[in-house]
């Protein structure tokens, strides 16, 4: 058996079913089986391949396994090492794409060339292997057996398990509604689209006649997307931006590991909610709703972790510029289309379904934020005049797709006081419209829509200045018994390092 685990590089098929085991482990109860086993061999056949690759340079078996495995240990890990790095290291540099990406690959360059020169059989080195991941995937297999026949142990959050360490008084007497965080992508406040661009928001008078308190002065307190929702979600600012004035790839990543792990969803978790993602964001436990190419949805949860999966989520925006990436540019655009289609229908499906628990659904729909794809009459635009509009951003294509927004704000609103009429709707934008924002403050794109739906209709803890840091702090004293102390309204303004739109 020793010289078996010697002379034969198993741990090319060990390494992707430990790096899929371990995971499906961790976030056992969300994923199944069968998308496990989907991921499991798909990971197999691209690692033999890339072997395969390998074995035409070096024309030995071993040496082009352990090559392989240098990679894909890249590959799989990656995730995890830039986490760690970021967290432990002092020094941000070495945490930063910039310096991380060059770094591994003149890493894997350099034992390319070695394993080249070298006439090592490495037999020591695939038994080590061979050993380490049989021991690896033993113990997580064990760890699968024990939570499947301890089902009630392994329920609800398996990897970010808030219910049993949170910090959070436990209201047990309240009625526990349903919460929908509406989220419109870059949508300006009325007040806002009135002073810079005569534009009379009538989806006020329509939200004023269905209850809703429309806070008329708020603001968000980032003018970036992630930003915003990192400070929303976990109701607080962001502490470690090293420089406002320039924002970088690994500050973004930074803010979707915020968002993931929120103090919102783990205060609702606490109180038995469902979280119901409709986003673009993974929140944790609850991938993105976005399907990501053959694969099964859930396993997201494991792709999370790998180099391209990290890469495209912080700084994806980037890599749109670059080739060959600059190729799907288009079609990524068109993208949030069916997106956005897809959460309007999920969102009024949710309303309707019977619930065991109380629910928080978070949809975040991308407009009235560009691409600009309907008028204001909601007929499709051609292709071309989507992606002149998206480099131009004519205020008028704005203003009409703001239009278009309102009718599917009402649609939404219609059908969840119809369906759930107990329910609480935040109907929110992350910041205003980003058109001309210049230093040193520009004061528009921070104005934003904001309006709450209490079913009492007791709005006396909403203030009309009051910024997106504080909206769950109030709606959470106020149905939730907390004792959240408001937090100075503040915005800051940020830049990018490099100029772009997120």
């Amino acid at each position: 058996m020793k010289n078996f685990l010697r002379k034969y590089p198993l741990y090319l098929i060990l390494l992707p079913v430990f790096f899929v085991l371990h995971g499906f482990l961790e976030n056992f109860s969300f994923i199944g089986i069968k998308d496990a086993a989907i991921l499991c061999l798909t990971y197999i056949f691209l690692t033999l391949n890339i072997a395969l690759f390998s074995y035409f340079f070096f024309r030995n078996v071993t040496k082009a396994a352990l090559i392989t495995t240098l990679w894909m240990v890249f590959f799989f890990f990656f995730g995890a090492v830039h986490e760690f790095l970021r967290e432990n290291i002092s020094v941000r540099f070495f945490s930063r794409y910039g310096f991380l990406l060059p770094f591994m690959f003149l890493l894997l360059i350099l034992i390319f060339i070695y394993l080249k020169k070298v006439k090592k059989p490495f037999y020591g080195t695939s038994l080590f292997l061979n050993v380490l991941f049989l021991v690896y995937i033993l113990i997580d297999t064990t760890g699968v057996i024990i939570k499947a026949l301890n089902p009630d142990e392994s329920s609800g959050l398996s990897v970010y398990d808030f219910a049993r360490n949170n910090k959070y008084s436990i209201c047990d007497t309240c009625s526990k509604p349903n919460i929908y965080l509406l989220l419109m992508d870059e949508y300006s406040s009325s007040l806002s689209l009135k002073e810079r661009h005569d534009y009379n928001n009538d989806l006020d008078s329509f939200l004023i006649d269905k209850g809703f308190r429309i806070q008329a002065k708020s603001r968000s307190n980032y003018n970036f997307t992630p930003f915003s929702m990192s400070s929303t979600l976990n109701m607080s600012f962001i502490e470690g931006i090293p420089n406002y004035r320039s924002i970088t790839a690994d500050d973004y990543a930074f803010c979707n590991k915020l968002v993931r792990d929120n103090e919102l969803i783990k205060f609702l978790d606490a109180h038995g909610y469902d979280i119901v993602n409709y986003s673009v964001f993974d929140l944790a436990g609850h991938p993105a709703m976005v399907q990501q190419m053959f694969l099964p949805l859930k396993t997201k949860l494991i792709t999370d972790r790998t180099l391209f999966s990290r890469m495209y989520r912080d700084i994806g925006w980037l890599m749109m510029n670059w080739y060959p990436f600059k190729w799907f540019k288009k079609t990524n655009i068109l993208m949030h289309r069916s997106n956005n289609q897809k959460f309007f229908d999920l969102v009024k499906e949710a309303a309707k379904e019977e619930k065991k628990k109380p629910q928080f659904v978070y949809a975040h729909f991308y407009m009235p934020h560009s691409p600009y794809y309907y008028d204001k009459d909601g007929n499709e635009k051609d292709n071309p005049t989507i992606y002149s509009e998206l480099h131009d951003r004519p205020i008028t294509a704005y203003l009409d797709y703001v239009t278009y927004t309102n009718g599917r704000i009402r649609e939404m609103v219609n059908a969840i006081m119809q369906d759930d009429p107990s329910g609480i709707i935040v109907l929110l934008s992350d910041h205003g419209n980003r058109k001309n924002a210049k230093p040193p403050m520009p004061v528009h794109i921070f104005q934003n829509l904001n309006a709450v739906y209490y079913p009492d209709r007791n709005y006396s803890s909403l203030y009309d200045s009051i910024t997106n840091v504080n909206m769950f702090r109030v709606i959470l004293n106020k149905n939730f018994n907390q004792q959240f102390q408001l937090l100075k309204d503040t915005s800051i303004f940020l830049e990018d390092k490099r100029p772009v739109d997120h």
